[in-house]
C-alpha cells in the first residue's frame, strides 16, 4: 500500500504511536510531526516532544521514525535520534576535503534541521556549519546562495556553501555544509534595543528584502509557487528557477496569476478554519459569516488590477531568527541564513508574516498599541525602498493586503490556557483575528444596493 503524506489516516497513525511513548514519555507534552520521505510501502517522519509551554531556550530533540505499512498493518522499522556521531562527522569532513575534525557542537535543533558548529585542525580552512536538513532541496539552496553571493548587491549577504559528494542520505535527510560566520543572532539583539537603535537594522533589512525581490533570474513564466533553483546556464548566466506547487502551507498550484493565487489562498484558509480545534467560541461567532462570504461572494468581490503586483523570489522565513548581525554595535547585517524554503510569490505576501512581525518584535509591553509604537520603524523600512513603497501603497497593493490578511487572520490559533479560563479571556487572545475579520467583512462583505 503506497503511503501519501497528505492522507490523514497516515498522520493519525504516527501521532498515536508517539502518544504511546514511542520516542519518550509523552504525557503533558506537545507533539511535532514532519513528513520526510516515502516510497511504495514505507515512510519516514521526524517527530519531537515539547513541553507546554515551551521555554525559549529549549533544545528540541527530534527522532526519525521509519514505518512500514501494508493493508491493515503498520510496523515500526526503526526509531533513531537525529544527530551526527563523532566518527560520522570525521568521515563527512574527510570525504569532502574540508579538514580534520577538531571540535563540533550542536547549536540548534529547529524545524529546519539539526545544526552543528564544526572546527578543524587546519588553520587555513574555515570553521563550518554542518546541517541535517528535513525539508527542501540542498542542491537548490546551494545554487541560490552561490548565485546571490555573486549577483546580488552587498545588502543581501549569505554564507558560502561547500558542495558535498552527496547531499542525500539513506534516511531521507539531506546534508548541507556552509561557512561559519562569527556573528550574533538578530533576534536576541533587536528586542533589547530602543526604537531609535532599531532603525539602522530595519533599513538594512529593507535593502535585503529588496535585493532578493530584484534578483535577476530566468523563469519560463510568471507562475506562483515553490521555487526550485538550478545553477546558471549559458549564455545568459542567470539562475534557472522552476516553479512547482506550494507545499509549505499546502495551497497547491502553481498559479499563473496573482488573482488566482489570492482566491486559492482564501479557500485554503477557510478549510483550515473549518478543521481547527480548540477555537469553538471563535468559530461559532465568525465561521458562518466567513463561509457565506467565501461561498457566495468570493468571485464577484475579488479586486481588479491584482495581476499588476510583481511576483518575486521570497525567502519563506526571512525573520530575525534567520538573520545574523555583527558581534558588536554598530550592528551590521552579516548574513541571511536558512534558505530551505524559497517561493515565487506576490511581494506583498512578505508584509504581514515577515516584515510586520519584525517591526512589531518585542513591543507588546509598550505604553502605546503595537501598531502605533512600531510606526517609526515601518516608515524607516518603506522609505528605504521607495519604489516598493509606491507599489505597496497603490490601490491594488492595499486591496491585496486586505485580502491576504483576511486569509491569514481568519484562522485563530488554539490557546493553551488554564482549564478554567473564561470564554472572554479566550476571545481576548484572538483580538487581532477578530478585528481583521470584522473590518474585512464590513468592507468587502457589504450587500450591494438594489436598483
Amino acid at each position: 500500500m503506497a503511503l501519501n503524506r497528505h492522507m490523514g489516516s497516515v498522520h493519525d497513525i504516527v501521532v498515536p504511536l508517539i502518544q504511546r511513548d514511542l520516542i519518550g514519555p509523552a504525557k503533558g507534552k506537545g507533539i511535532i510531526v514532519d513528513f520526510v520521505t516515502e516510497d511504495d510501502d514505507t515512510a519516514v517522519y521526524v517527530a519531537a516532544l515539547v513541553p507546554l509551554p515551551t521555554p525559549e531556550d529549549h533544545a528540541i530533540n527530534r527522532h526519525l521514525i521509519h514505518l512500514h505499512m501494508t493493508t491493515g498493518d503498520v510496523t515500526v522499522l526503526s526509531v533513531k535520534p537525529v544527530l551526527i556521531e563523532t566518527d560520522e562527522m570525521e568521515q563527512i569532513l574527510l570525504d569532502n576535503k574540508l579538514g580534520t575534525l577538531k571540535t563540533y557542537q550542536r547549536i540548534s535543533n529547529e524545524s529546519s534541521g539539526t545544526t552543528y558548529k564544526v572546527t578543524v585542525e587546519e588553520p587555513d580552512k574555515p570553521q563550518l556549519i554542518v546541517q541535517l536538513r528535513f525539508h527542501g532541496s540542498v542542491v537548490s539552496m546551494n545554487a541560490l546562495q552561490d548565485y546571490i553571493r555573486t549577483k546580488a548587491p552587498p545588502g543581501l549577504p549569505v554564507p558560502r556553501t561547500f558542495p558535498t559528494i552527496s547531499t542525500n542520505r539513506s534516511n531521507g535527510l539531506q546534508l548541507q555544509i556552509t561557512e561559519f560566520i562569527p556573528s550574533t543572532m538578530a533576534e536576541g539583539v533587536f528586542k533589547n534595543l530602543s526604537i531609535e537603535d532599531r532603525v539602522p537594522i530595519v533599513r538594512q533589512m529593507a535593502c535585503a528584502f529588496a535585493a532578493l525581490w530584484e534578483l535577476p533570474v530566468l523563469k519560463e513564466n510568471n507562475d506562483i509557487g515553490e521555487a526550485i533553483a538550478s545553477p546558471p546556464g549559458q549564455p545568459n548566466g542567470l539562475l534557472n528557477i522552476t516553479v512547482g506547487p506550494e507545499e509549505r502551507v499546502g495551497i497547491g498550484g502553481p498559479f499563473n496569476s496573482v488573482s488566482g493565487f489570492l482566491k486559492a489562498w482564501v479557500l485554503h484558509r477557510l478549510e483550515k478554519l473549518e478543521d481547527q480545534d480548540g477555537i469553538d467560541e471563535y468559530q461559532a461567532m465568525f465561521l458562518p459569516s466567513i463561509r457565506a462570504f467565501v461561498h457566495n461572494k468570493l468571485d464577484s468581490r475579488l479586486p481588479e488590477g491584482l495581476d499588476k503586483i510583481p511576483v518575486v523570489l521570497m525567502h519563506a522565513d526571512l525573520v530575525l531568527h534567520n538573520v545574523l548581525l555583527s558581534e558588536s554595535p554598530p550592528f551590521e547585517l552579516a548574513a541571511v541564513i536558512d534558505w530551505e524554503s524559497t517561493l515565487c510569490l506576490p511581494f506583498l505576501c512578505a508584509v504581514p508574516p515577515l516584515i510586520e512581525r519584525m517591526l512589531q518584535e518585542g513591543l507588546e509591553g509598550e505604553k502605546e498599541p503595537v501598531l502605533i509604537a512600531s510606526q517609526p520603524l515601518r516608515e524607516a523600512f518603506w522609505n528605504e525602498i521607495p519604489a516598493w513603497k509606491e507599489l505597496m501603497t497603490s490601490p491594488e497593493g492595499q486591496a491585496f493586503l486586505e485580502w491576504y490578511e483576511f486569509g491569514l487572520y481568519m484562522v485563530a490559533e488554539a490557546v493553551y490556557m488554564e482549564l478554567d479560563a473564561s470564554p472572554e479571556e479566550r476571545m481576548a487572545s484572538w483580538e487581532r483575528n477578530i478585528s481583521v475579520v470584522k473590518r474585512f467583512l464590513g468592507i468587502w462583505g457589504q450587500e450591494e444596493p438594489s436598483l
